[in-house]
């Protein structure tokens, strides 16, 4: 069986969860709704539908680490040419706030709330938390690490409940060695984006990621034709059948 730790790399950090689908408390309703009523009934209850249930357990939930409101991000790529102060440039264009994101830079207007997140880290100094990511994206450092066994992956998605309105998270698939390298540069981080002010608690699932086999990515389909483009049908193997030869009269030949 495939094997998946998580270990926190900051105090504030929450390990991701097993989500539980609560049927004991699904039935519980459904039973009190027949005991107590004389007209409300629960008829169908996703609980007991298996294919409901394991889409409810389904990896594990990535929950906030802390209770803030996220807006929209306004951004825009640049490029700051080696003579130019990057500061300068985004005060030339508006009061811009800018990061850095390898070799080019992505400015953003009014971005404060990303500085809510920042963190100490081990060496006394301070981290930020929500990095712009571009697109109107952020990068969400999650403050722990994870290790997946190796050739496997591991997919981001939004969770599979009712999602956080407002908050937006890209599917994505993570190779092991890339997630595994996390540990070594922050810890574990996703994408997300805000579309408007959304507030956002701590312990709050805003995204579950789940472990994939290499066959998930691998995988093929065949389309089969169908049974009536196969196999002839009774009239067309009635029109195709030999006459069958009129009853002789007796005596003859």
């Amino acid at each position: 069986m495939a094997e998946v730790t998580f270990h926190p790399l900051h105090p504030w950090a929450l390990l991701p969860e097993k989500p539980k689908a609560g049927r004991a408390e699904a039935r519980a309703e459904r039973d009190a709704y027949q005991d107590s009523f004389r007209y409300l009934r629960i008829p169908r209850l996703p609980a007991d539908c298996p294919p409901w249930v394991l889409g409810q357990e389904l990896g594990w939930a990535l929950r906030s680490p802390l209770t803030l409101t996220m807006r929209p991000l306004e951004d825009i790529g640049l490029a700051v040419p080696d003579a130019e102060d990057p500061q300068q440039v985004g005060r030339r264009l508006g009061g811009q706030r800018m990061f850095q994101r390898g070799k080019d830079w992505i400015a953003t207007g009014d971005a404060s709330w990303l500085h809510l997140g920042d963190y100490r880290t081990a060496t006394g100094g301070w981290e930020g938390m929500f990095i712009p990511n571009g697109q109107g994206t952020v990068e969400w450092r999650l403050g722990f690490a994870a290790h997946v066994p190796p050739g496997t992956f591991l997919m981001v998605m939004p969770p599979p409940g009712p999602h956080t309105p407002g908050l937006s998270v890209p599917l994505g698939v993570i190779p092991a060695k890339a997630v595994n390298a996390m540990a070594e540069r922050g810890g574990m981080s996703i994408a997300v984006q805000p579309d408007h002010p959304v507030p956002i608690h701590r312990g709050q699932e805003i995204a579950r990621i789940v472990l994939l086999h290499p066959d998930s990515l691998r995988a093929t389909a065949h389309t089969l034709p169908t049974a009536s483009a196969t196999t002839p049908s009774p009239a067309a193997g009635e029109a195709h059948k030999a006459p069958e030869a009129p009853n002789a009269p007796e005596g003859s030949p």
